[in-house]
């Protein structure tokens, strides 16, 4: 997560979006036991991107916590300036 340090907050948004939209729409191709698309070929194979995004979603998501705190609760940003 070293690589978010100097990240604007809105960059961990759409990081965050980014990874939400996969691992929904794994779910969604799960759940209907769909694995005809090219990327069950590719290595690393969706169960294990899955999992990997999971845990990167987690990671993310504590990062953002503390940039959270630190520039909009503590600092003078605030979430209407993204827009």
């Amino acid at each position: 997560m070293e690589k978010f340090k100097n990240v604007y907050y809105q960059e961990m948004i759409k990081e965050r979006e980014r990874l939400i939209r996969y691992i929904q729409n794994f779910e969604k191709l799960e759940k209907v036991e769909d694995r005809s698309a090219e990327e069950w070929t590719e290595r690393p194979n969706p169960v294990v991107r899955y999992q990997l995004y999971m845990d990167y979603l987690a990671a993310l998501l504590k990062v953002m916590r503390n940039k959270y705190n630190e520039e909009y609760v503590w600092g003078n940003k605030k979430l209407s300036d993204l827009e």
